[in-house]
């Protein structure tokens, strides 16, 4: 692909949230606030009560210069910021980091509860928000397997994990359980808003989810697919700063991206979701299939149930649009195109036909086990390259990320 040449957009002055938890290293939490001032960003902090017991509001409110969110409620509210605490700055930041996340902090955020101002608040980011949680605890309690779940859990969920790391805890044992240094925390926050602007001003388009072909008006061919790994790789798109276009099939709401700059086209069939992603591929930069278009769709289509006692029925069918392949013979050099597939066998050879006869950029293999699933198997292969990444088992957050860091991104 050769990156086109991008026109520099004025930037709002970024802004972070910090959920600050309950723990002993809550005072490095401050150190954080301070740093992240001197880099002239807007600074907000909401506390839990247990974080209180630790340092005080006021010590922030003197580092940030802010008004630090202690309740979900105001005595005498006198504006939107008052009456809805949990609402704002949450819903207008671009960054939330949760420090020091103690193991409590990290189950509430990880199970969706509200209860305090920094869980309701997090519940509350915009999805282009990026999420990071510098945890901080005993040893012991570390390696707690339901621990270790919840870490994994908020991982799945997109949030990025800063720590912790190996030394003498406040508790006097020593091992893996410390908060990670305030430094490496804003370095972490400062590579987060340089990803944040690599495909600013990019325009993406996304097939996502299963087609479903009716043969009669209640029945249909279709597949599993849940359009987790296209909504995956829609929020990686949006984090990174591009519009998105999201053709989809019917999946749950659930499975949908949201957010500012994203455009939801719903469709059923393999010939809808051609007819719609035709136009807008003509203005898109970038095109990633992953949806799981079936290949076939019956002939022809009753118009009233079929019934049991109708008997033994043929039924007839033919091939669907080959989306990717036609799509892709009328690519341009400055865009991007990325498949999809799935195979039961000879999965790299296969895969490797449909790299070339499509015209694709890069292909992303995968097995029938990452169906509906919050992970799998992926490998990558690239067009120009003989070798294949194996990946491994990854998340579908981790693997789109993994795809859009494939490539090299250039801006002026």
């Amino acid at each position: 692909m050769t990156s086109q040449s991008l026109q520099s957009t004025p930037q709002r002055i970024p802004s972070i949230l910090l959920g600050i938890g309950g723990g002993v290293a809550a005072y490095k939490a401050v150190e954080v606030a301070s740093f992240l001032r001197k880099e002239n960003w807007d600074v907000s902090v909401a506390m839990t009560e247990a974080a209180m017991k630790f340092v005080t509001p006021l010590t922030f409110e003197a580092v940030t210069q802010g008004r630090v969110l202690t309740d979900l409620f105001f005595k005498n509210p006198l504006t939107k910021e008052e009456t809805y605490p949990h609402l704002y700055p949450a819903t207008e930041v671009s960054v939330f980091i949760a420090l020091p996340a103690t193991a409590d902090l990290i189950a509430k955020l990880a199970t969706g509860l509200g209860g305090d101002v920094v869980c309701a608040s997090a519940l509350s980011l915009p999805i282009t928000c990026r999420k990071i949680f510098c945890p901080a605890m005993n040893v012991e309690m570390w390696h707690q397997s339901i621990v270790q779940e919840n870490v994994q859990k908020l991982e799945n969920h997109g949030w990025e994990r800063v720590g912790p790391e190996e030394g003498m805890l406040a508790c006097g044992m020593t091992g893996l359980g410390r908060m990670a240094e305030p430094e490496t925390i804003v370095t972490a926050v400062k590579r987060t808003f340089s990803e944040s602007s690599v495909l600013l001003g990019r325009r993406v388009l996304i097939l996502s989810g299963p087609t479903h072909e009716y043969w009669d008006p209640v029945r249909f061919i279709g597949n599993r697919s849940s359009g987790k790994m296209g909504k995956a790789l829609a929020e990686e798109a949006l984090k990174m700063g591009a519009s998105v276009d999201f053709v989809t099939g019917p999946v749950s709401d659930l499975y949908l991206p949201r957010g500012m700059n994203v455009s939801i086209h719903k469709v059923t069939s393999a010939e809808e979701m051609f007819s719609m992603a035709k136009p807008l591929s003509e203005k898109s930069d970038i095109w990633i299939f992953a949806a799981a278009v079936a290949d076939h769709t019956p002939l022809s289509k009753q118009d009233q149930k079929i019934a049991r006692n109708q008997g033994e029925q043929t039924l007839l069918l033919k091939s669907t649009p080959d989306i990717a392949g036609t799509l892709c013979r009328k690519k341009k050099k400055t865009q991007l195109a990325i498949g999809f597939a799935l195979e039961t066998e000879a999965g790299v050879t296969r895969a490797r036909e449909k790299l070339k006869n499509k015209g694709l950029d890069a292909i992303v293999l995968n097995g029938v086990s990452s169906f509906s699933a919050e992970s799998g198997h992926f490998q990558f292969l690239k067009a120009g390259k003989k070798e294949t990444d194996d990946w491994g088992i990854l998340s579908k957050q981790e693997c789109a990320k993994k795809i859009f860091d494939s490539f090299s991104w250039e801006t002026a």
